[in-house]
């Protein structure tokens, strides 16, 4: 428009300079007339309206180049501000020519003889001959009256890295088309950053320690971590609806939690504890946060395997309840011990009266058998608390229930019926037996009394071999060569809730009084002591229950090393003879061993106190072959007293008898030579056998002049 008013301002000056020159031509051709007197008035007028149109064109020249310098001087500075730009902008012709271009594509796009395309070409590849298709398409679209925009890269030799650009193009009007070139390096590098930030991320996420869901809003799954998928074992979860995933009696849970979570965008939630399907015996915590994506919503869900650590919280939980029984009963060990010693040992002066097939004898049997039972319970709960030490032992495990069949025939009664089977080559295990038997008897027992109208237990042995691990609820049976021993009823059977929680300390389902709960968690203790498994089974109320209990084989090759710890020397005669002093607080312990050591052959000096016994060995007034003492007395306690004797008597070889561990009382004598143990309760015969080996070491080491330190 502004070009189109400065041309028509030349062309209207260049007319007005041309009437001037014929204004010029008729003045002086007035001149001449007039001086002839031939000028007309008509001809004065003519000459004044040319002299006046021709300075108005003049003026319009004037105009006009004063409004070409103006746009000159635009038209500068738009150069010189689009030289300035990052942009590299460039026309060119139908038939490719440069037209235009600014400064920055020149520094470019140097190439002048190949045309634009060429030049930018050039400036890509090295080789304006060599175009790329993406400039050929724009072109070609450009042409056709499109455009487009494509980002090609450019790598010259001696660079650093490729060299981006984003280059697009337009149709004008006469068929010239615009070109802008914008470098994009910077850009495309942070996008590449950001793409490796990106996969960084989802590597880390898909890599992470827990499982990661992501869902819509209808809980669809629309990615799932490789955690999460090794949680499922690998089953594939992409595509379906979370719910699935979850066993039945969760799903309802998980619903109201993801419904919380809804009302509670702003503070996460707690997380809680569910079972996947098709891997329920795992425990996974659960925690969610609703997400908006692309305006949709979901739920991003974060799912941690807790199996593991809940069977440590489990086991340490019942390792404190075990403990605080363990304490219990240490504190009454010595009182319980102290009983059972006199009704043992009563029990044994009793049976040296009657015989085997007395009705008396039978008797008494079952008294020392059920006294033998509540020993084996104490040293159980102190071997819980770790206040005992355990004595494991070869076994064979049908050599035990041979044993104890009779025992386990009478705890039954005549309404059940016992049926063991046997399994052929059955390998030995190592266990303390004690802890053995007790097992084997408590499950009886609890079997039993799940049986009040009568029924039919099953023991059952056999050997396994796991091939792979096992879960067993919570624990995991690794691979190896094993024993099992099964304990199978026909009794009441046992509820779904009540399996997860049998094996707790205090933990019972008989009525208030009948039951301590201590049973099955001594159980599930004592096989875990031994580095064995125990899990139960049962399909319900009303259809019995399933006791597997599996215990590590013991190679062969092991057998001929392991020697038995537990080994007693046996005498074959237990009589003997001497000066005994006896000395124990307890009346019935006392009067006991007494009787039973003068029955031996024994003279006995009986003291009640400590004290007692420090006046008799200080009076000198008799010898003495043997101090046996109990060691928890008040005031003067054993080991007070075996100290003051060793002053005066030095080589009288000392039996110690306690109710409380043997370890606590090593640890107080475990500097004096010629001491020996023994351990409440005891029979009549373990208590003749110890006197015997005391006296009989003795003998040798005189005979020898050696010393032997405790015999513990």
């Amino acid at each position: 428009m502004q070009a189109g008013k400065i041309k028509s301002g030349l062309m209207a000056g260049r007319l007005g300079l041309t009437l001037l020159a014929l204004v010029a031509v008729c003045a002086g051709t007035t001149g001449l007339l007039m001086e002839a007197a031939v000028a007309s008035e008509v001809m004065f007028m003519v000459v004044g309206a040319m002299a006046i149109f021709g300075l108005y064109c003049l003026w319009t020249m004037y105009l006009a180049l004063g409004r070409g310098r103006s746009l000159h001087r635009e038209v500068t500075l738009l150069r010189e501000m689009e030289d300035s730009y990052s942009l590299a902008s460039a026309i060119e012709d139908r038939d490719g020519d440069i037209v235009y271009a600014n400064n920055r594509f020149r520094d470019w796009f140097p190439e002048k003889d190949h045309g634009l395309v060429g030049a930018i070409a050039g400036g890509l590849t090295g080789d304006p001959s060599v175009t790329p298709d993406d400039l050929i398409k724009l072109r070609m679209q450009s042409l056709k009256g499109n455009g487009g925009r494509a980002e090609l890269s450019s790598v010259l030799p001696g660079s650093k890295g490729p060299r981006w650009f984003d280059i697009s193009s337009f149709p004008l009007k006469d068929g010239l088309i615009a070109w802008h070139i914008r470098e994009a390096t910077e850009r495309r590098r942070q996008i590449e950053r950001a793409g490796d930030r990106l996969a960084l991320l989802s590597r880390a996420l898909d890599r992470a320690p827990f499982g990661i869901v992501v869902t819509d809003e209808d809980l669809t799954v629309r990615e799932a971590n490789m955690a999460f998928r090794h949680i499922l074992d690998d089953q594939p979860a992409a595509g379906r609806n979370f719910l699935t995933l979850v066993i039945e009696e969760d799903q309802k849970l998980v619903q109201a939690y993801l419904d919380s979570c809804r009302k509670e965008v702003s503070t996460p939630l707690e997380g809680i504890d569910i079972r996947l399907a098709g891997v329920p015996d795992r425990t996974i915590t659960m925690s969610a946060v609703q997400t908006t994506s692309g305006g949709e919503g979901g739920f991003l869900l974060h799912l941690l395997d807790v199996t593991e650590r809940k069977r440590l919280e489990m086991q340490f939980a019942q390792s404190q309840k075990m403990q605080a029984v363990g304490q219990l009963a240490g504190g009454v060990a010595h009182d319980f011990n102290n009983m059972l010693t006199a009704i043992i040992g009563f029990c044994d002066l009793l049976l040296q009266r009657h015989q085997a097939g007395d009705s008396s004898f039978a008797d008494a049997m079952q008294i020392k058998q059920n006294a033998n039972r509540a020993a084996g319970l104490i040293r159980q709960l102190l071997a819980f608390s770790r206040q005992q030490t355990v004595r494991p032992r070869i076994l064979n495990v049908s050599d035990i229930l041979a044993e104890l069949s009779i025992l386990l025939r009478r705890l039954l009664g005549e309404r059940i019926d016992l049926e063991l089977i046997h399994g052929r080559d059955l390998g030995p295990i190592k266990m303390d037996q004690v802890q053995l038997e007790q097992v084997i008897i408590n499950l009886a027992v609890n079997a039993r009394d799940a049986m009040p109208s009568g029924g039919r237990l099953i023991i059952q042995t056999d050997n396994f071999s796991a091939k792979r691990p096992y879960q067993l609820r919570g624990e995991t049976m690794p691979v190896g060569d094993y024993v099992m021993l099964s304990i199978a009823d026909t009794g009441e059977g046992i509820s779904r809730d009540d399996l997860d929680r049998i094996f707790e300390p205090f933990f019972t389902t008989k009525e208030v009084g009948e039951g301590t709960g201590l049973g099955l968690s001594m159980v599930f203790g004592s096989i875990r002591q031994a580095g064995g498994f125990v899990v139960a089974h049962s399909d319900g109320p009303g259809r019995g229950a399933t006791f597997n209990i599996y215990l590590k084989r013991v190679a062969e090759e092991e057998m001929a090393t392991v020697q038995d710890k537990e080994v007693e020397r046996s005498v074959s005669d237990d009589t003997g003879g001497g000066n005994i002093l006896l000395v124990e607080d307890e009346d019935a312990v006392r009067l006991f061993a007494a009787r039973a050591l003068r029955s031996k052959g024994y003279k006995v000096l009986e003291a009640r106190t400590g004290e007692a016994a420090v006046e008799i060995i200080d009076e000198g007034e008799q010898t003495f072959d043997l101090l046996v003492t109990d060691m928890v007395m008040p005031r003067v306690d054993g080991a007070t007293l075996i100290r003051h004797v060793r002053k005066v008597l030095p080589d009288l070889p000392v039996v110690c008898i306690s109710g409380y561990t043997q370890d606590s009382v090593a640890k107080e004598v475990a500097e004096l030579p010629n001491v020996h143990f023994l351990p409440k309760p005891f029979s009549l015969k373990q208590l003749a056998t110890r006197v015997k080996d005391a006296l009989d070491q003795q003998t040798d080491s005189q005979k020898t002049g050696n010393t032997s330190g405790p015999d513990l």
